[in-house]
């Protein structure tokens, strides 16, 4: 089944609605071919290593992969690559890239330069949980037919690069 815009909309909100509250311990991935391995787990994980990104990768339910690892400059955050082999896409975020409380009395303002800045990103999305005030910047990767690594290098670079640009904006907040 192919994932549409619509679908990777509804990814976006999803991954909302459930914020990690931690990760746990690096553990290893189970065994290529095993039951519960994601199909692309391994290539995930070995890409963000060939990247030097030293990701902390462990299996999760629900045929899920979840890599941690750091941005590419420092103070740029904390990232996120989540494969699901039930969606076939790998959702990389910036984890609480700004905070931004529903009874802030800029919300209004920043909301409308957010849907300014998704206008112009080539790469990437600002998403908004209006429950717990976070904003990530985060793009979708399409699995459906084959793991793309020059792709997962591509969006992992480009959100590095927008984190940066936007981050006196809206990182600071």
């Amino acid at each position: 089944m192919k994932a549409g815009p619509a679908c990777a909309w509804a990814l976006g909100l999803a991954a909302l609605a459930v914020l990690p509250a931690g990760l746990p311990a690096a553990a290893e991935p189970p065994a290529p071919g095993s039951a519960t391995t994601p199909r692309y787990a391994s290539a995930l994980q070995a890409e963000l290593v060939a990247m030097q990104r030293e990701p902390t990768c462990v299996p999760e339910a629900r045929g899920r992969f979840h890599c941690s690892f750091a941005g590419e400059t420092a103070g740029s955050g904390t990232m996120h690559a989540v494969y699901s082999d039930e969606t076939d896409t790998v959702y990389v975020y910036f984890e609480r890239y700004a905070m931004l409380p529903p009874d802030d009395p800029q919300l209004a303002a920043m909301l409308r330069r957010m849907m300014e800045l998704n206008w112009q990103l080539l790469v990437g999305k600002l998403e908004w949980s209006a429950r717990s005030g976070e904003v990530r910047l985060s793009a979708v990767l399409n699995t459906d037919s084959n793991f793309d690594r020059r792709a997962l290098r591509s969006i992992v670079l480009a959100l590095g690069a927008a984190a940066n640009r936007h981050r006196s904006e809206l990182g600071g907040r």
